[in-house]
């Protein structure tokens, strides 16, 4: 994280530290940032030897800044199980600093897990001290060498990184004991478990509840710039209880804005739905009162937290949608149904638990999910498998599978009617690139320990991946596999990202569902940035006939193909002659003018109906 962001008298003020590395620009390829060194492995190389040097300090300050760039070469790397316990370090020997933890808690869901990192986020705010135990930084002299960067990742079981602490890559996802075995932790447990138990067993979502579209009838307004109003603070439902209120200011330790939007975002994304994603659509009401897109916060967030601030948007946007008169809510067509809505049961196409896990306690799960990261890897010890129903259809990918997130969707299926509530768990950054299995780099990890926690029951997913390519990858001659001409380097890109699927297909067993890539909204062209979104388009819409023409011939020569597209992508085009393509994104899918909102869910009904795929699977 780069600054620390503080609320006084109800207003945010912002100091921000530009000394540190932006993550929207620090996730890319290291090749690009650094075109000018030999080779990427010699920059990493040279970190990690540098980070060892500085972990051999006695000084607290040196020591932290060791486990902080240990644990960023290690995740540009994709040892991102070594790089949770460095940064978990480094916010431990800084138990105060919201930098240090936010920087953990981004990791861990990097790794996979993004429950971590509520649990760290929450247990700062109440208060929790994370100081390091003694034990978790004993030294053993033996075992890795430097050179682990020479290894791959699945084989360095029970290997330090070369920094000679035990701990270094025992747990799939470190968390310090100075956390789950603290009673903060037991507090948070036990909040959830109220929370679970009043969603359950209370009506507590009743006919007076206000709907999405007044909450952003009431935001519209207050943003105004003639005659603006104060919108009133919305009152917290009495079935949340005050220690997961991260959103008010109190006694308790106060979160950053940027630490609440992280924490918004890993609730919202986690697959484990519940009270998790109620808590999160109830912070999105008290969070776009304090924080509205148009402060100036918010614009100088947009620029130095780019990635942070994109997910802020794209969420609030999904569960608030867009202000629509009360009499035409559900008569438009298309139509993008707000997540508090169906949350809070008051505008549903079908009749269906919004998240999929309704009888799962969120409690429970929390319990058995750190009693498995507790003990070290081995092969009598599997990673924690996600919560699931007969009904969860997950999606996996880029962070456009949260247009999708805890949506129902039906499936004609002959005379039946099948309903699925689409579960998501992104990778944030993932690229179709990454997808290969010599990549080593954060996004190839997390992709691979997401699918090895899906349920044994899952039997198919939903897949979305190459948008980035086409937005920053493809056509950048810095980037290794790629070449000057763009066609070749989509048909090249392309080609790869399928035959990886083919394998990942057949390692997890798993029929694909295929997502096309979406074309851009429109946008005006006065911010000169018309030239660079011309050329995505251009991309996107040759990635999208090679990708139709290969999972063709793909499902034609090979009758045991489990890869499928569903191929929507032109029913969502609308006619622009200022297009170097002819169009652009019908106003009516978009939500953020990268993202779409739920609205296309029909048209992705239709193409799997029609794409062939084995619907026993789903």
């Amino acid at each position: 994280m780069v600054s620390t962001l503080k609320m006084r008298s109800g207003h945010f003020e912002h100091n921000f530290r530009q000394d540190e590395m932006n993550y929207a620009e620090d996730r890319l390829d290291r090749k690009a940032r650094y075109s000018n060194q030999t080779s990427s492995k010699s920059i990493l190389y040279s970190d990690l030897v540098e980070s060892h040097k500085l972990l051999k300090s006695k000084n607290p300050d040196e020591l932290s800044k060791g486990h902080e760039l240990c644990g960023r070469t290690l995740r540009d790397a994709g040892f991102c199980r070594h790089a949770v316990f460095h940064y978990a370090m480094a916010w431990c020997l800084k138990p105060n600093d919201q930098d240090a933890l936010g920087d953990y808690a981004q990791m861990a869901e990097l790794a996979g897990f993004p429950e971590v990192g509520i649990i760290s986020l929450l247990f700062f705010r109440l208060g929790g001290d994370a100081s390091v135990h003694n034990n978790e930084i004993s030294y053993n002299s033996e075992g890795a060498k430097v050179n682990i960067l020479d290894h791959d990742e699945t084989a360095t079981s029970n290997m330090h990184c070369g920094c000679s602490i035990q701990s270094c890559g025992e747990s799939v996802c470190f968390l310090p004991k100075s956390v789950y075995g603290s009673h903060v932790f037991a507090d948070i447990v036990g909040a959830f478990s109220t929370m679970d138990n009043n969603i359950s067993n209370c009506h507590v979502f009743t006919e007076n509840q206000v709907s999405a579209g007044n909450i952003i009838e009431i935001v519209s307004k207050a943003s105004q710039k003639k005659n603006p109003i104060t919108p009133p603070v919305p009152m917290c439902p009495d079935y949340i209880p005050v220690q997961l209120r991260f959103w008010m200011p109190d006694s308790r330790r106060y979160l950053s804005p940027l630490l609440q939007i992280l924490l918004l975002k890993l609730l919202y994304a986690s697959s484990i739905g519940h009270s998790f994603l109620v808590l999160a659509c109830e912070s999105v009401q008290h969070l776009c009162i304090q924080l509205p897109l148009s402060s100036l916060v918010g614009r100088d967030m947009a620029m130095t937290h780019k990635s942070h601030w994109a997910y802020y948007v794209l969420i609030y946007s999904l569960v608030l949608g867009e202000r629509v008169k009360k009499s035409r809510r559900g008569s438009v067509v298309p139509y993008h149904y707000p997540l508090w809505d169906i949350v809070h049961k008051l505008d549903a196409r079908y009749t269906i638990q919004a998240d999929g896990n309704s009888k799962y306690e969120t409690a429970h799960y929390l319990g058995k999910l750190v009693h498995s990261l507790s003990s070290s890897i081995s092969p009598g010890h599997p990673i924690m498998k996600l919560p699931s129903s007969e009904r969860t259809l997950f999606a996996v990918g880029d962070s456009h599978v949260l247009s999708l997130a805890w949506q129902t969707i039906k499936i004609q299926v002959d005379d039946k009617e099948m309903l699925r509530t689409i579960t998501p768990y992104p990778i944030t950054g993932l690229k179709a690139w990454h997808t290969r299995s010599d990549t080593k780099f954060f996004t190839h990890y997390n992709l691979h320990l997401c699918l090895s926690r899906l349920p044994s029951t899952c039997r198919t997913i939903i897949l979305s991946a190459g948008e980035i390519d086409c937005r920053e990858g493809i056509g950048g001659t810095l980037l290794e596999g790629y070449y000057k001409s763009c066609d070749d380097a989509v048909e090249n890109t392309i080609k790869e990202f399928l035959a990886s699927l083919r394998e990942i297909s057949n390692d997890y067993n798993l029929q694909i569902l295929i997502m096309p890539v979406a074309p851009h909204a429109y946008r005006s062209e006065k911010n000169g940035k018309s030239l660079g979104r011309g050329q995505r388009r251009q991309r996107m819409l040759l990635w999208n006939e090679l990708l139709r023409k290969l999972c063709s011939d793909s499902s034609r020569y090979d009758e045991h193909a489990k890869l499928f597209l569903l191929d929507y992508e032109e029913d969502l085009r609308s006619p622009d002659d200022s297009s170097p393509v002819g169009f652009v994104l019908n106003k009516a899918y978009n939500c953020d003018f990268t993202h779409m909102n739920s609205a296309f869910i029909p048209l992705l009904e239709n193409a799997l109906s029609k794409s062939g795929c084995d619907t026993t699977l789903l």
